[in-house]
């Protein structure tokens, strides 16, 4: 793994938040590539042409959430309590391809965001690097479909009988500046629309229309990362961070804000690559939930750690990859928690 090749994994918890199940699968796997590739922050190739890498991964998975769209969890028998914990194993194929139309210049790629899966998102992302002289690598992207934000229960407070799940709508737009100056400083800015087909949230208890509109998770969102990589060593880097957000729901008591420090350590000897990071954040809203008469502010916190073989056997263009990933949510309101722990392996090819 080269220098540009970090992981800065942040807030697993709050974006897998109603997708802990099939989805969470996927997104939690797909935190691997933070550790194998850096996508959007890489140099552009010297040449014109494809590149890119294909990594299968197998896994095992155990999370704790109340809004988990999974066939274990269509069922709740209380608001006051959180959910019991399901295992399963997880697999999947994960991937990205760049076109360099200009040599150390531009080019165009299709995939997984790397700024995404700091996230703990699953997502597609279509976009152009620029190399802008003396200013940085500019990215600008588009991101057409969220797939772990694909489900949500349309009313998530029902208990005692099935719970209905209800698709959902949602993309976004991203801009990017790496290296800015020369320096290691990187910024970056994410714009999301989420849209449900059939939010129904609070109907089952009989809430009146203003406090339903009080549980509304439509909206938008805005996300804004700053990070600074630091070389200690040849071998040894750190990149401290934080990111912010300010989620504009429809609903005041899914409206507020996020702040997430965290910070990244990387090291590479050889054909081996180490790395960890770990993250706290705290997130406050703007309205009392009106179930609960109470804010569902909180704090979270994660570590996420890699491994990573280079060439093994002697193959060219290949590695083996080893992931740890826990986090936890703690929320003021029980219903809300959330807990997770993941464990993978897989191989990468480059091309």
């Amino acid at each position: 793994m080269t220098s540009s090749e970090q992981p800065v994994a942040r807030a697993i918890g709050q974006t897998l938040a109603g997708t802990l199940g099939r989805g969470l699968a996927l997104t939690m796997l797909s935190l691997g590539l933070l550790v194998a590739t850096g996508v959007q922050s890489a140099p552009i190739a010297d040449e014109t042409g494809l590149s890119g890498e294909v990594q299968p991964l197998v896994g095992v998975i155990s999370s704790r959430s109340n809004l988990a769209v999974s066939s274990d969890q269509k069922r709740i028998d209380s608001l006051y309590s959180l959910s019991s914990r399901e295992m399963r194993a997880v697999g999947g194929v994960l991937g990205r391809i760049d076109y360099t139309v200009v040599p150390r210049e531009l080019a165009l790629y299709a995939g997984t965001p790397r700024s995404a899966l700091a996230d703990g998102e699953l997502a597609l992302e279509l976009g152009a690097r620029y190399l802008v002289d003396r200013v940085g690598l500019l990215t600008a992207g588009v991101i057409p479909v969220t797939v772990n934000d694909s489900e949500v229960w349309s009313d998530p407070f029902v208990t005692g009988t099935r719970r209905d799940a209800s698709d959902v709508d949602r993309r976004g737009l991203r801009l990017g500046l790496a290296g800015i100056a020369g320096t290691g400083l990187s910024i970056d800015y994410r714009l999301y629309r989420r849209d449900i087909d059939q939010e129904r949230s609070g109907q089952a208890l009989g809430l009146s229309a203003a406090d339903r509109r009080l549980l509304d998770r439509e909206g938008t969102e805005h996300r804004f990362d700053l990070n600074y990589r630091l070389a200690v060593t040849d071998n040894l880097s750190l990149t401290p961070g934080v990111q912010y957000r300010r989620l504009d729901a429809d609903g005041a008591a899914n409206r507020g804000w996020l702040v997430r420090p965290q910070l990244t350590a990387s090291y590479d000897i050889d054909r081996w690559s180490l790395s960890m990071t770990g993250y706290y954040g705290v997130d406050r809203y703007d309205a009392r939930q009106p179930i609960y008469d109470e804010y569902r502010d909180g704090r979270e916190m994660g570590v996420v750690a890699g491994v990573r073989y280079a060439e093994p056997f002697g193959w060219s263009n290949w590695s083996v990859n080893a992931y740890g990933v826990w986090s936890e949510r703690d929320s003021d309101i029980r219903f809300y928690d959330q807990e997770t722990g993941l464990f993978a392996v897989g191989l990468g090819y480059r091309f």
